[in-house]
């Protein structure tokens, strides 16, 4: 999942991006996907005696991997990963071209096994990515159906987080359910709530998008390609964002990045933001956030999104890399990713988790809605800023 840049501040310097990206609340259960290469699949074959796995991010997803995961992986397994990381996602683009270079040149094993990317690689129409199912992967059954559905089976989630709503309960003792009792907070508490300007943070995007999902039908936006069609429904969202921004912070002054709502909880100015689950959590956690402050969700979810990983389609070790996924959606390794310094949501449903990892978020409600980013990501934080910031 990508997550944009946030600049660094003295609440959260210490703090790592872990992803983003934004259907409907996930239910438990797994897809019923073709199987890519029937009951073998979940033990590796004699000759994958390694693996090849190219991934991106921020250093925290490296550490999970190179620290934790592969090493177990390669104990349990004998199998050797090669672990390239690009920090930041950088070079993505050359890392998709190499791997359609292989298919257009009609090679049947590709250098590649396993790569963690931006989810929109994983459907773009030259079908580069495997189609995997439980019966592939059986821990695959462990993962909510509208995750996978997103990639139409072609990656598989195996971390997320979400927007939640942050609020100071000294201030604020009952914090609003629904989008809608949160509009009527704000405007009977001016001045006290933020988010930030969309184009820094996704905290920010999530706290407008759901203005959009108010006025358009969130389906069209999960299970349809994108139409400039439906943008048409956004003008009335943005009529309501400008003229909420009078009863925000300083009269509608947006906190630059995720960081900045936070940095403004933390001194009190506001009572009140929309911020990422996993990095509100790093930093009530490390003392960077006052006690008082605590995190619940409204109903409808604010959106989130998952981390993916995928097999390339003509992958050399295309077992190991089955098995490597299989491993990682264990609630072993998936309690890493909720109880370690990552704070992130599992990729299998909560109920398959250790108690402890289940209570980690109390108060927020763990379950977030999706949106495609893309072309209606960049439409929707240019046209913020022509309509609404302006």
């Amino acid at each position: 999942m990508k997550r944009w840049l946030r600049p660094i501040t003295p609440i959260i310097a210490a703090l790592f991006i872990v992803t983003a990206c934004g259907g409907s609340t996930p239910n438990a259960g797994g897809s019923a996907a073709p199987s890519a290469a029937g009951s073998a699949a979940t033990s590796a074959a004699p000759e994958d005696k390694e693996l090849v796995f190219y991934s991106g991010g921020d250093t925290n997803v490296q550490d999970l991997h190179v620290k934790q995961i592969i090493p177990a992986y390669e104990k349990a397994t004998g199998i050797k990963v090669t672990f390239t990381f690009l920090e930041h996602g950088t070079g993505a683009q050359g890392i998709y071209d190499r791997i359609k270079a292989q298919k257009d040149a009609g090679k049947t094993q590709w250098d590649i096994d396993l790569w963690e990317s931006d989810t929109g690689y994983y459907t773009r129409p030259d079908d580069l990515f495997l189609q995997v199912g439980a019966s592939d992967i059986p821990n695959v059954a462990k993962v909510p159906k509208p995750t996978l559905d997103f990639v139409q089976n072609k990656a598989i989630p195996y971390r997320g987080s979400s927007v939640v709503l942050a609020y100071n309960s000294d201030k604020v003792t009952n914090p609003p359910q629904t989008y809608d009792d949160l509009l009527a907070w704000i405007k009977a508490n001016p001045g006290k709530f933020a988010y930030n300007e969309p184009s820094t943070g996704g905290s920010g995007d999530a706290f407008v998008i759901s203005m959009i999902y108010k006025y358009s039908d969130y389906q069209k936006y999960v299970t349809q390609p994108f139409s400039a069609a439906n943008e048409k429904d956004w003008d009335a969202a943005f009529t309501a964002l400008k003229a909420l921004a009078p009863s925000l912070y300083s009269k509608g002054v947006y906190p630059k990045g995720n960081a900045g709502t936070l940095d403004l909880l933390n001194r009190g100015e506001i009572w009140m933001g929309s911020v990422w689950s996993d990095q509100s959590t790093q930093a009530l956690a490390a003392g960077q956030l006052p006690k008082s402050v605590k995190i619940t969700q409204i109903n409808p979810a604010f959106n989130g999104g998952a981390a993916y990983i995928g097999i390339t389609k003509n992958a050399t070790h295309k077992q190991a890399a089955m098995k490597y996924l299989n491993f990682l959606l264990e609630p072993a390794q998936q309690s890493l990713i909720v109880t370690g310094a990552m704070s992130g949501y599992p990729g299998i449903d909560w109920q398959y988790m250790p108690s402890d990892a289940r209570t980690r978020f109390s108060g927020a409600d763990k379950e977030y809605r999706l949106w495609p980013g893309g072309t209606y990501g960049q439409d929707m934080q240019r046209l913020w800023h022509e309509k609404v910031a302006q």
